[in-house]
């Protein structure tokens, strides 16, 4: 039976381990939370055993999944690999580019293996279109467009150790895009407004932002991102090539509404509530793919080494909000 701790009982966390029990019901599933209470209610309600600290699940056989606070993330993925066991941690590993780097070469050195959290490389639609560029479906690559808005801010105490808006959001775009496409960021240009009300500005962050990627071979994406889409939750990609223009996330629950009407008797679907029902296909195959790269039975959708490029591009963008200017990167 394969032994599997989940570190983080909030949102994230009971989700992780909410699939992982769906895909095998016979998962010994540990649970730890420093908030106790919610720790043990999760263990309860999944018929899982709950333990008061972090070294005793790490004590588990196979594999840890890390759904806590971004700045404890770099520790445990150490602490998990030096037990030997497989590690899920969400994004990101780290806060900072330099010490995500320093994460992931510890875990090399030490022939770990790490899948992160970049739930779009395992949603379907998002699949289907990257195999549509790589085979050349979509024909030569022209442009690229995505939309990250969120139905509702977070809370205000999220701020403080959010890393901006960037990191906690934007941050999966700027991963999605080259996995997508196959090419690497080589510039980025970002624009930021407060336009709603929030504790944005006391936290140096934004509600609306524009990211300009240029990718190699020049071509380019546009990544825009809002904390308040008031209609529904929308994150979505579009790809332009010169056979095809295809997109993944654009269905009947996408809170957009054409001004030229609906068809007579066209019911409008329920719009997307948040991530968790966005990308509900997408968070289950992440954590079937968790389970088989545990037992050696499949690929890491999101090998660690895979994420260095998306948080230089985050601190990129951090640097062109500042500056106003174009950042390159090597």
């Amino acid at each position: 039976m394969t032994e599997i701790a989940v570190l983080g009982a909030g949102r994230i966390g009971s989700l992780h381990a909410e699939n992982l029990l769906a895909h095998d019901p016979g998962l010994d599933l540990v649970i730890h939370d420093s908030d106790a209470a919610a720790g043990q209610a999760l263990a309860g309600r999944l018929g899982a055993r709950f333990v008061a600290s972090a070294a005793e699940a790490l004590a588990v056989r196979d594999a840890v999944v890390i759904a806590t606070p971004s700045q404890t993330h770099p520790g445990l993925i150490a602490a998990g690999v030096e037990r030997g066991l497989t590690v899920f941690c969400e994004k990101p590993i780290a806060t900072t580019s330099d010490q995500a780097l320093g994460v992931a070469e510890l875990v090399r050195d030490a022939g770990g293996r790490v899948q992160v959290g970049f739930q779009r490389r395992c949603d379907p639609a998002y699949t289907r279109l990257r195999d549509a560029v790589s085979t050349g479906e979509a024909g030569d690559l022209l442009f690229v467009r995505t939309t990250a808005f969120d139905r509702d801010p977070p809370p205000a105490e999220f701020f403080a150790l959010s890393g901006g808006f960037a990191a906690d959001c934007v941050v999966h775009d700027l991963d999605a895009v080259p996995w997508l496409t196959g090419r690497r960021i080589t510039q980025v240009y970002a624009d930021g407004a407060v336009l709603t009300e929030g504790p944005y500005a006391e936290h140096d962050d934004h509600d609306v932002l524009t990211v300009l990627l240029t990718l190699e071979g020049g071509v380019r994406a546009v990544l825009t991102a809002s904390r308040t889409q008031p209609h529904g939750y929308d994150h979505r990609v579009e790809v332009m090539g010169t056979k095809s223009a295809l997109s993944a996330g654009l269905t009947p629950r996408t809170p957009l509404t054409p001004v030229e009407g609906r068809a007579p008797g066209e019911a409008r679907a329920e719009p997307y509530d948040g991530f968790v029902d966005r990308f509900a296909e997408a968070y289950a195959a992440e954590m079937a793919a968790f389970v088989a790269l545990c037992r050696d039975e499949g690929a890491n959708p999101c090998p660690i080494g895979e994420t260095l490029d998306a948080m230089r591009a985050v601190e990129a963008t951090r640097r062109s909000l500042r500056t106003g200017q174009r950042v390159e990167l090597a």
